[in-house]
């Protein structure tokens, strides 16, 4: 599985891209047939508050799953956005599991 991550507006640790690779290896559990993953983190600044966005693309044979999530730090953000696309890899195998 390819894995491209892509920050905006900012520079990415080593600390956050250890627990980012962490994260997206667990998909192989759940889904065997992705093709590649595309993360995207935008750092937003307004006048009231910093927001973090994260953005995951998964590309899998037939589809496109994307899941935008926005929070404090990017670790929350990433964590929720990843269990998300999870939760939509075990629905895209259980419906294929059906279908047959």
């Amino acid at each position: 599985m390819q894995l491209t991550i892509q920050a905006i507006n900012f520079s990415i640790k080593s600390k956050l891209n250890c627990f980012i690779s962490k994260r997206v290896d667990k998909y192989k559990h759940y889904y065997g047939k992705i093709l590649s993953t595309d993360l995207y983190m935008k750092l937003e600044k307004s006048a009231h508050r910093r927001s973090k966005q994260v953005e995951i693309k998964v590309k899998i044979p037939g589809e496109t799953l994307i899941v935008k999530k926005e929070s404090n730090t990017f670790e929350q953000a990433i964590d929720a956005a990843s269990k998300a696309v999870e939760r939509l890899l075990i629905r895209h195998k259980e419906k294929q599991l059906l279908s047959y």
